[in-house]
């Protein structure tokens, strides 16, 4: 405060005082010329109480009038200085306040892990921003920037393209000024590690204002709530949400791409007898054993779901007959072998297989899915450990059957 009021005070009052010199060295210089000009009165002997000359009546009057005005100004002047000062002091105390005000704000931001930069933008002749110059920013802006606090006040983007956290950033904060605000979301690297920082831009004034924040964690843990809804507990498999939303999509490419489709619906046969004899942990560790090998029976481009209890789907993209009917028994093939439950209990199964095709059977992923299960349950009332191919007709074929190869 003093470095403001003191000077502003200490120059009012300066400049009242050479005023008021000046003015009574004027009025004082007058007086004397007029009086010498006037010569001393003659001695008449004037009683008392009788008027003195016109003359000096008049210069005495006049004093007093310089005396008044002066005591005026000097007043209005002094009065001007303690206005002054006031309205400095208020102004000093507003400027502290927006300090105090400012320096909250950025701690609590630091506090709150958001990061803040201020920019001035750079024009061209055309208007055109060329480039942005970092007013202002906290210690949490300046960490996510990739720089000391102190290397960025001053700085202009275009400068630091190659610090963590600016690159692209001309482009976005000419987008903002022009759009008012502008978002996104990138991917960079802060001391060796990738994040994932949010960056939101507002245009405020001539200027922008820019907010960061590292949402890596907010990421991953909606990655992970996304992998807990479309990933099966038990076997680790994709779920029936994920093959309700990976199925349309599929065949949206096989139309595009004018290829096959062909959805396997697999039952296990003679799990609920294993539930009865051995235990529900049995016939888990029957399902997650499963699961292992039909993962392993499949191309690497085809997919494999469980829908849940003792249902699979599998998805094959560009697959010919002979290569459906040849992974539909290589799956029964290596599901026959004996399974080890629980290091003890020892069983077999196979599988009842339903296998429809896009797209004879069906355009869009209900009809597909719905007859593959039609044509699971022909394959299991057929025997069961058998593959069929879905039929329209009334009366299917009896080579629509196919037992598994041993």
């Amino acid at each position: 405060m003093a470095t403001l009021v003191w000077p502003l005070a200490c120059g009012l009052a300066g400049m009242a005082l050479w005023l008021s010199l000046q003015w009574w060295d004027i009025n004082n210089a007058a007086l004397s010329d007029a009086e010498a000009a006037l010569g001393p009165e003659p001695e008449t002997g004037n009683p008392p109480g009788k008027a003195t000359s016109p003359a000096s009546a008049m210069l005495a009057r006049y004093r007093e009038l310089v005396h008044q005005h002066l005591f005026i100004a000097n007043m209005l002047l002094f009065a001007l200085g303690l206005g002054g000062m006031a309205l400095a002091v208020r102004l000093d105390k507003r400027r502290q306040l927006a300090e105090q005000m400012r320096g909250a704000c950025l701690k609590a931001m630091d506090a709150g892990k958001e990061g803040l930069l201020i920019l001035l933008p750079v024009r061209q002749h055309g208007g055109r921003f060329t480039d942005f110059i970092i007013q202002d920013c906290n210690e949490r802006g300046a960490e996510h920037a990739g720089l000391a606090r102190c290397d960025l006040l001053g700085r202009r983007l275009g400068e630091l393209r190659d610090s963590e956290g600016i690159a692209g950033l001309v482009q976005a904060c000419s987008h903002a000024m022009a759009a008012g605000s502008h978002e996104e979301e990138l991917e960079t690297t802060r001391n060796g590690q990738r994040i994932c920082l949010h960056r939101r831009l507002l245009r405020a004034d001539a200027g922008l204002v820019i907010l960061l924040r590292d949402v890596s964690e907010t990421r991953a843990n909606q990655d992970v709530l996304m992998k807990m809804a479309h990933v099966d507990a038990l076997t680790g498999l994709p779920n029936r949400l994920w093959l309700t939303n990976f199925l349309p999509r599929a065949i949206e490419s096989a139309a595009a791409n004018a290829s096959s489709l062909a959805v396997l619906f697999i039952d296990l046969d003679n799990f609920k007898s294993v539930n009865d004899t051995f235990g529900h942990d049995a016939g888990d560790a029957l399902l997650v054993a499963a699961a292992g090998r039909l993962a392993a029976a499949v191309r690497t481009e085809d997919k494999l779901a469980r829908l849940g209890g003792d249902e699979f789907v599998i998805v094959l993209a560009q697959a010919d007959h002979a290569e459906i009917v040849q992974i539909a028994r290589r799956i029964n093939n290596t599901l026959a072998e004996d399974f080890l439950l629980n290091d003890r209990q020892c069983c077999r199964t196979q599988a009842s297989i339903g296998i429809s095709l896009y797209p004879q059977d069906g355009t869009c992923a209900a009809p597909l899915l719905r007859n593959a299960d039609l044509a699971m349950y022909t394959a299991k009332s057929s025997g069961k450990g058998r593959h069929a191919f879905h039929d329209a007709s009334p009366a299917a074929p009896a080579n629509a059957l196919q037992p598994a190869e041993a």
